[in-house]
């Protein structure tokens, strides 16, 4: 007889981009799969661009309806919603409201660099409501141990719990550490100025030798005619080449050109960007904020720098630049910390337990 523990897993699904999305894509294919009955629930946006209210309302009933639906129809469910901050956290909220009505176990995953901030900025009707839809949780998942600290002081004594996010590393290839007359850099995520793009492009005028890749899509409104306007300003236009939203193996194939991943953010929970980059064997320059130090040691992974300070960018990326010793070092004690602590099938492993906990078997 089949006693595997029954999951509905919610969250954006691909071609949705983001972390989220890239997180419910591995999970579905790693030895989660095998551990327990596990269905996805997709919860990323399908509806046209524009769309009315009215439409946008009859479109989120109707996804509520299928939700209630799936979970009344498997017995000994667990239910596991991935959320972020925003309009879209509320939404989530819905479906764990309504699990919690089927009297089912539910654990809330948590991602997204800006949650403490959204948090601080909701009046208090809202903000008792989001602790009113974590505190129904049977745990609340977050990204790192940095994060559960900042969390309670808002959200108050919750079941929380570390959950790292994981990556796949046994597809990627043997990195070949070549020394180049020019190096490729990496920026991988969305555009935006909260990810540090602007201070990457001021950084850039100041570092020899190195072209900067900027993979994404728009992360704010206006962010590519800024960033067009600093290429122009800082006149490196030799310098700098975007390309724009790439998923699946065009990403891959950035990562396993590229010679240093960039990350200058002035805010983040875990980047599943930079675990991908430290998967390929790739050095990365990062800066001190949310679980970052947590993933990457100053010195030994690559070089950590104080968010939105372009000199301290632009100093640690041309020590990088001009060591290909230090890169290589780098790189291959990034992509083993990447083996050891943030492979997929153990992140995957360690929810199977969690799931085994609130469901009590």
């Amino acid at each position: 007889m089949d006693n595997k523990i029954s999951v509905v897993m919610a969250g954006p699904l691909p071609p949705a981009v983001g972390g989220m999305a890239t997180v419910c894509a591995d999970l579905a294919v790693s030895v989660l799969a095998h551990e327990v009955d596990l269905v996805l629930f997709n919860t990323a946006k399908t509806t046209r661009p524009n769309r009315s209210w009215v439409e946008a309302f009859t479109c989120r009933v109707v996804l509520w309806a299928k939700w209630w639906r799936l979970i009344k129809q498997k017995p000994n469910t667990i239910a596991h919603v991935h959320t972020c901050s925003g309009l879209t956290f509320f939404l989530d909220g819905f479906l764990v409201a309504l699990a919690k009505m089927c009297a089912v176990p539910v654990v809330l995953h948590i991602h997204g660099g800006r949650f403490a901030e959204f948090l601080d900025g909701l009046p208090w009707p809202l903000l008792a409501l989001a602790r009113s839809f974590c505190r129904r949780c049977d745990r609340v998942l977050v990204l790192t141990e940095t994060w559960q600290k900042t969390l309670a002081t808002r959200l108050g004594r919750q079941n929380f719990c570390v959950m790292a996010n994981g990556v796949s590393v046994n597809a990627c290839p043997v990195r070949c550490y070549e020394a180049h007359s020019t190096c490729n850099l990496l920026f991988l995520g969305s555009l935006s100025s909260a990810k540090g793009v602007l201070d990457l492009l001021a950084a850039l005028p100041h570092v020899d030798n190195a072209v900067l890749h900027l993979v994404g899509g728009e992360g704010e409104p206006g962010i590519l005619e800024n960033i067009k306007a600093s290429i122009s300003q800082y006149a490196i236009s030799h310098k700098v080449k975007l390309h724009g939203t790439q998923v699946g193996e065009e990403k891959q194939r950035f990562l396993e050109m590229a010679d240093i991943f960039v990350l200058p953010s002035h805010a983040e929970g875990l980047p599943l960007a930079l675990l991908e980059a430290m998967a390929t064997g790739l050095p990365s320059v990062a800066t001190t904020v949310g679980g970052i130090p947590e993933v990457m040691a100053n010195g030994k992974e690559g070089l950590l720098v104080a968010p939105g300070q372009p000199r301290q960018l632009a100093l640690a990326i041309d020590t990088l630049v001009k060591d290909p010793t230090m890169r290589r070092r780098m790189g291959e004690s990034a992509k083993q910390r990447c083996i050891a602590v943030f492979s997929i099938d153990s992140i995957a492993q360690q929810l199977a337990g969690i799931y085994r906990q609130v469901s009590g078997h």
